[in-house]
């Protein structure tokens, strides 16, 4: 499936629960109900969805996708993408060749920063419908990253991914008890998978620290914390320029919703909101009883995601008051 995609595992962490694998492009997550990869740089992403559902098939006896989730930020650069990938127009056309009742999104202006969305939800043959357990997945996205920061995710200032974890202060994004692997990369950049144990909640951090186009990405479905809070806190760590923000939660989150409503109603402290945006999915089956494949696609410059939840989306785009009072003067 990787070689498909034109990446490669590095290193990986399992228990009951969940496999983690930190990849040479980003990341991979596959649990009993839930697969998601995210993937950057020149690789092919969407090649790999029928070895996924033929894997799924051969392997674990399962010959139905319940949910699928394909999202992206709009790209720089278009022209410089592999012909599948210069248009979302595109992107769609092959993802409906596996699902006939797939939709399609944009989210945000057109004239910015947006978010393409492709969801397909499908009625189970056979199941007991029991309920949905809380499912929410928040995603932040940040590019102009504070110039002080950039050096720590460089071989010049700390010489393994455990250093940079300390130093950067990405220790304390996540909880003490999650099982930790990462990757410093040679010269620059860095990756880190988290999990906690005995369940399927993930987070996951990508850097790419050039100061011409310096990116953080940070993702987590972990329900320890706050996701109000916890958006601060990623954010004080890496003092993006600018950021978009995601927040997927199904009905019976009460995090997840109370989240989209504070940050609905609330701004960022030292940010301004130039872009939010709410969409309500319908959704009848229960994710967490089934075989489901979330496909997350990322790209350098910009990267791009996706999130594997349901049913609501918030998507906030910042940038800093300093910035704006600059412009205004």
């Amino acid at each position: 499936m990787l070689d498909v995609a034109r990446c490669k595992i590095l290193h990986s962490k399992h228990d009951d629960k969940i496999d983690s694998y930190v990849l040479s492009e980003s990341s991979l997550f596959i649990s009993d109900n839930r697969l998601i990869i995210k993937t950057c740089g020149s690789t092919r992403l969407l090649a790999t969805l029928p070895v996924i559902i033929r894997l799924a098939s051969d392997y674990a006896n399962l010959d139905q996708v319940q949910s699928v989730y394909y999202s992206r930020k709009n790209f720089l650069r278009p022209d410089l993408q592999h012909p599948l990938y210069k248009s979302f127009d595109a992107e769609v056309a092959y993802l409906d060749q596996f699902f006939e009742d797939g939709h399609a999104y944009c989210l945000g202006s057109l004239k910015q920063d947006r978010w393409y969305l492709y969801t397909m939800h499908r009625q189970p043959k056979k199941t007991k419908m029991a309920s949905r357990n809380p499912d929410h997945t928040l995603e932040i996205l940040m590019n102009d990253l504070d110039s002080d920061i950039l050096p720590v995710f460089t071989k010049d200032v700390c010489e393994d991914g455990r250093e940079c974890f300390e130093k950067s202060g990405i220790t304390h994004l996540i909880p003490n008890s999650a099982i930790v692997h990462d990757e410093m990369f040679d010269p620059c950049g860095y990756s880190m998978n988290a999990f906690m144990p005995d369940t399927d909640q993930y987070a996951t951090i990508h850097v790419t620290p050039e100061s011409q186009f310096s990116f953080a990405s940070f993702e987590t479905n972990i329900d320890a914390n706050c996701l109000y809070k916890q958006t601060k806190k990623v954010v004080n760590c890496f003092r993006p320029g600018k950021l978009l923000m995601t927040v997927f939660a199904n009905e019976n989150s009460v995090k997840g919703k109370d989240a989209q409503q504070q940050l609905w109603e609330c701004e960022l402290p030292g940010y301004k909101r130039t872009n939010v945006q709410f969409v309500r999915l319908e959704v009848k089956i229960r994710l967490r009883q089934f075989f489901r494949v979330s496909i997350e696609i990322f790209r350098r410059k910009p990267w791009s995601m996706l999130i594997s939840s349901e049913e609501t989306q918030l998507i906030l785009t910042k940038t800093t008051a300093k910035e704006a009072n600059r412009k205004e003067s």
